[in-house]
């Protein structure tokens, strides 16, 4: 049901009644309060040591000391987060204090009442047994001496507070509208490095073999930024041109990944301290890869953590890369850590400019360059659509979802910056961080800083699309008349209280037969609206364009003829208009539009995201015939070779032999989609030729990996499916099974979990290792082992296995396969 607040429906009331009045209605957001806190925390010392072989799953030894003054006259007790914390002893300036555990955390009383004109410094003894939070990876797993090998699980220990997790391994006040400064203090045994957030002040060598490590951030931040992360590890140093040192934490072992890993990292600090006008603030940058991560990266102040499935070769770099996750982690150190928002519903404040600079970003460097920076504009448009398909709820909103806070959000600054123009913008975001450093910050700061800085009341903007849901939908038609063009504008979206016509200033464009272009910025502000554009001289329209270059997050609907649509599939300056109108070409019959999709394949200079939609509707209109446009699979773009892998079709014996030459193209990606495609076809089921043919192409990939291990377990997967030895089968098996165990990294397990799945294969090995990974924190390994699991529990011959291996599982693991709703006899 869509809950709209008290406020509004006042106000709307109040409009019924007043005919003149203008009124707003917005949703309600019961989860937006800012939680309450009665003290100030000013800096937060912890001091940890660990048992990594506690039968508990690692064990934390710890000691925090918070200093704090109160906000209030009197203070008699303040709560601090701890979920299952043991609290050993409490002190308030070095004398015990009385104190109250509970399920959520610790409450400390004071006798008398603290008073709000005095510092105090509260220290928590403590033990933890933390599931969230911090993480022990690797520790129940025996140190393997065979060669190295990116995907076997190594033993680390790394923390990761957002949202509120921090709580778990530490007792403090675990919300980001307090911010502090820090110190941590670590202790543990050599060789293993060790890094926290700021400045490492010491390291001292104690006479136990362990090593204590102590770093101190001196500026604040909120206490999810907290880090740590232990492990064996290289650092490669460097320094920005105006001086910043950066530290890349890598593995040694694999010391050719750590330029295509680490590429741009310099650039992206110079770069942000360009966009924003505000240097970079923590000193020193760290970034440290860790196994298993639960996300892509996190951006912890000084020191993002990010997952070691980013630490890549120069193959892998051409399917993902590090890039626009590193871009997206260092912008935060600028928007979340810099300035952070009060509360949930704040959140996007963040989230939207780093997707939004790591875009920007994008743009700025000849590898990738503006046109991929619009195609990423255009698949957040495609994201923000998505999320509307489930509900109208704005972007300011702690239930919007991530594909509002991320993707939307980001495309929203791109509209903002388009309506203010770029250099109003820069100075508009200098002057917002400047001012609001080392604080909190809600929207209305932003939304002010325009108005501070600029003059201009942007209320209209943050309304209808922060503040509101939504996106335009407009319907769009053209005719000429004597001396001009008109185009008609239609506002079609559904509209509501919430929800009403968008205004936003629309660029018009008129191309004519002779080559010249006629254009206009209009703002567009009502449900039905004409634009004239000029033409004295009579000329004859070639095509219209309707926001030009894409600027605007809109659905369209502009129906245009086969002829206008081919000439702007060709002529369009931009490619956003060229790549629309091919898209549009896809409600024509092939043998229609033949011509120009051919053209828009044989243009080497066309961007590669153009050339992919035209191959993908020349492969859709020729799955049984028609003879190839020529082509040089080396001078084609990924993504033009990932759309062949994809859809061409094995059983037409020209597109088998394309398909077969991408078994040995450069990118991994490719060569799997390719194999996948060979493999399904109903042709290899028919033909005689079939083991002879499959021999050909698992021949090609058989010494490739792949991350992940990707093509690894394909080949063994199809190697099963063709095989007809029992001894070559069962050897096949046991080292996919050996994949989908807790020695390898998370990634690798699923691929190999997913592989078992496909083939119905499960032994008492494969339920241990199903069970080991259900067990496990981390969703993006425990959620498909869950779904292959419940694949194998539906069919009866697997049911009493189940039953027997479930039985025998160790007592951990029983455990929380039992909090996750196991039942366990």
């Amino acid at each position: 049901m869509k809950k709209f607040s008290i406020t509004a429906l006042i106000i709307m009331i109040s409009g019924f009644l007043h005919a003149q009045q203008e009124y707003s209605i917005f949703y309600a957001d019961p989860n937006a309060a800012e939680r309450e806190h009665y003290a100030d925390i000013t800096n937060m010392k912890v001091e940890v040591s660990f048992d990594v072989n506690d039968m508990n799953g690692g064990k934390v030894i710890g000691k925090v000391t918070h200093s704090f003054k109160p906000l209030i006259p009197a203070v008699d007790s303040l709560f601090f987060d701890g979920p299952d914390i043991l609290i050993k002893k409490a002190e308030l300036d070095g004398k015990t204090v009385k104190f109250n555990t509970s399920k959520t955390g610790v409450t400390v009383y004071f006798t008398p009442a603290l008073t709000w004109e005095k510092s105090y410094n509260l220290s928590f003894e403590y033990e933890a047994h933390p599931r969230k939070g911090l993480y022990f990876i690797g520790w129940d797993r025996p140190e393997s001496t065979e060669k190295p090998d990116l995907f076997k699980v190594r033993r680390q220990i790394w923390s990761q507070g957002q949202g509120i997790d921090n709580r778990y391994w530490i007792p403090m006040y675990d919300n980001m509208n307090d911010k502090y400064t820090t110190e941590t203090v670590i202790t543990f045994p050599e060789p293993y490095k060790v890094l926290s957030n700021g400045k490492l002040l010491s390291q001292k060598k104690n006479k136990d073999g362990t090593i204590t490590w102590n770093y101190r951030l001196d500026k604040p931040h909120s206490g999810y930024l907290v880090m740590l992360a232990i492990g064996i590890y290289e650092v490669k140093s460097t320094k920005t041109k105006r001086g910043t040192p950066v530290n890349f934490w890598y593995y040694p072992e694999f010391k050719d990944r750590v330029e295509p890993t680490s590429k741009y990292t310099e650039n992206i600090i110079e770069f942000l301290e360009d966009e924003t006008g505000v240097p970079y603030q923590w000193g020193s940058y760290s970034q440290i890869m860790v196994q298993d991560f639960l996300y892509g990266a996190m951006e912890n102040t000084s020191a993002t953590v990010f997952g070691d499935f980013f630490f890549v070769d120069d193959r892998a770099y051409e399917d993902r890369n590090y890039i626009g996750v590193n871009a997206h982690e260092l912008t935060h150190q600028w928007f979340g850590d810099l300035i952070t928002a009060r509360s949930a519903n704040d959140i996007w404040m963040q989230e939207n400019f780093a997707t939004y600079y790591a875009k920007l970003f994008y743009g700025s460097i000849p590898e990738f360059g503006q046109d991929e920076m619009k195609m990423n504009e255009l698949g957040e448009y495609q994201s923000a659509f998505k999320a509307s398909e489930s509900n109208n709820l704005p972007i300011r909103h702690t239930q919007s979802g991530s594909a509002r806070a991320y993707p939307k959000g980001s495309a929203v600054l791109q509209m903002l910056r388009y309506v203010v123009g770029d250099e109003a913008f820069k100075q508009t975001i200098k002057y917002y961080l400047e001012k609001h450093a080392f604080q909190n910050v809600e929207a209305a700061d932003f939304q002010n800083a325009f108005k501070d800085r600029l003059g201009m009341n942007l209320d209209w903007f943050f309304e209808e699309w922060i503040l509101k849901g939504g996106e335009p939908h407009y319907k769009v038609n053209w005719t000429n008349t004597d001396n001009a063009t008109m185009i008609t504008v239609e506002q079609i979206h559904k509209m509501d209280f919430v929800t009403g016509p968008f205004k936003m200033p629309i660029k018009f464009a008129v191309y004519y037969t002779d080559g010249s272009v006629d254009r206009q910025k209009v703002m567009i502000d009502k449900r039905f609206q004409q634009v004239l554009i000029p033409d004295p001289s009579k000329k004859t329209v070639n095509f219209v364009v309707f926001d030009e270059n894409s600027e605007i997050m809109k659905k369209m609907t502009f129906e245009r003829s086969l002829k206008e649509l081919t000439e702007q599939a060709l002529k369009a300056v931009n490619m956003a208009d060229r790549l629309e109108a091919v898209q549009s070409l896809a409600s024509f019959s092939f043998s229609e539009k033949q011509n120009v999709i051919e053209q828009i394949i044989n243009n080497s200079n066309e961007f590669h995201s153009v050339k992919a939609e035209a191959w993908k509707q020349w492969l859709n209109a020729n799955k049984e015939n028609g003879k190839l446009p020529k082509i040089d699979l080396k001078k084609e773009h990924r993504e033009v070779r990932m759309t062949l892998a994809n859809n061409l079709n094995p059983e037409q014996n020209e597109q088998r032999a394309l398909l077969e030459q991408l078994l040995e193209d450069h990118s991994y990606q490719v060569i799997e989609t390719a194999l996948d495609n060979l493999f399904s076809s109903m042709f290899l089921q028919t033909n005689t030729g079939y083991y002879q043919l499959a021999g050909l192409w698992l021949s090609k990939v058989k010494d490739l990996e792949g991350m992940a291990k990707s093509i690894r377990i394909k080949w063994l997967e199809y190697s099963i499916v063709v095989s007809s030895s029992k001894e070559e089968t069962a050897k096949f098996l046991e080292e996919l099974i050996r994949y989908s165990s807790a020695d390898y990294e998370f990634r690798t397990r699923v691929n190999a979990f997913e592989s078992l799945g496909r083939l119905n294969y499960a032994n008492e090995a494969v339920f241990n290792n199903l069970f080991e990974a259900i067990s496990r924190p981390n969703s993006r390994l425990a959620g498909p082992a869950n779904e292959v699991y419940k694949r194998f529990a539906s069919q009866h011959p697997y049911k009493l296995l189940i039953y027997q291996t479930l039985k025998n599982q160790p007592y951990l693991i029983k455990k929380l396969l039992r909090d996750k709703g196991f039942t366990i006899k």
